[in-house]
């Protein structure tokens, strides 16, 4: 297992390293000191809370919660915004293990998260590969977990390969704003190559479409109109294998929360409703 190394006697031994774990980046609830940049000040303005339900943020592969810095102020009307850093992104760097993450790892890390947190019962809501996060945690944890509500979801059957994701995200910076893409491209700088590409396989053989079958809560499926990754027949599919909803959003792509955030808060809000 690896670890930190120990000499005890002349003998080399390693101590097992400490589970990876989740970093709370955001609750407006509670001053988490997260290190959000140029958007801590619009942070601190949300910090008054409406009387709701709770908003559990999940990011997706290679970024940080950091993205969610429009949704979090437009969210934060409706209820508490808690939001983390995934293990071996962006905050949570170091908590970056020695071995590759599954999904159903990552989902554990929110799980333990939202424990220390003493949240239960919330709208999760993630993003990209933080989509089949959430659809993870509703599996594994339903105490958990309320509603749903998935923006971007990955992967289409026919995109699971390393090459056809790359491609897509390609075609996708083209579409989103310069500080879309300035946010992103700082987050891919600090996960690095390494981290994303170990990875990459997880998040391009989770079965996100077989495992929302067995979700029975209330569910939005979201996508931007010009989001050449989250299609509209992929989008349609996930709803009705959820018995939930799918929206497109108009004029934005795949940072969908970025590009539109009152709109996908509203969205959110809407669902949260139907969950209560």
């Amino acid at each position: 297992m690896a670890g930190t190394r120990e000499y005890v006697r002349g003998v080399i031994r390693r101590r097992p390293s400490s589970p990876p774990s989740a970093v709370v980046t955001v609750d407006t609830r509670v001053d988490t000191g997260a290190d959000t940049g140029a958007d801590a000040a619009a942070l601190d303005a949300a910090a008054p809370v409406a009387s709701g339900p709770v908003f559990v943020l999940v990011h997706g592969i290679g970024v940080s919660s950091r993205y969610f810095e429009r949704l979090v102020p437009a969210l934060s009307g409706e209820g508490r915004v808690f939001a983390v850093d995934l293990p071996g992104f962006g905050r949570a760097t170091r908590q970056r293990p020695a071995h590759p993450l599954s999904i159903d790892d990552f989902a554990d890390t929110v799980a333990e998260a939202m424990d220390r947190a003493g949240l239960a019962d919330a709208v999760v809501v993630g993003h990209s590969m933080g989509t089949q996060v959430a659809v993870s945690l509703a599996v594994r944890r339903p105490d958990l977990v309320h509603a749903l509500a998935l923006l971007g979801p990955v992967t289409d059957p026919s995109d699971r390969t390393a090459l056809r994701s790359g491609m897509l995200l390609g075609v996708d910076t083209l579409r989103e704003s310069p500080r879309g893409n300035l946010l992103v491209a700082a987050d891919y700088l600090r996960c690095g190559p390494r981290w994303y590409l170990a990875t990459l396989p997880a998040m391009l053989d989770y079965p996100i479409e077989r495992e929302l079958e067995a979700v029975r809560i209330p569910t939005l499926v979201v996508r931007g109109a010009r989001d050449p990754i989250a299609r509209a027949d992929w989008v349609a599919e996930l709803a009705r294998r959820s018995g939930g909803r799918a929206v497109t959003v108009p004029s934005v792509a795949h940072l969908v929360m970025h590009g539109a955030p009152w709109r996908t808060a509203a969205l959110i809000a809407q669902v949260a409703e139907v969950a209560a």
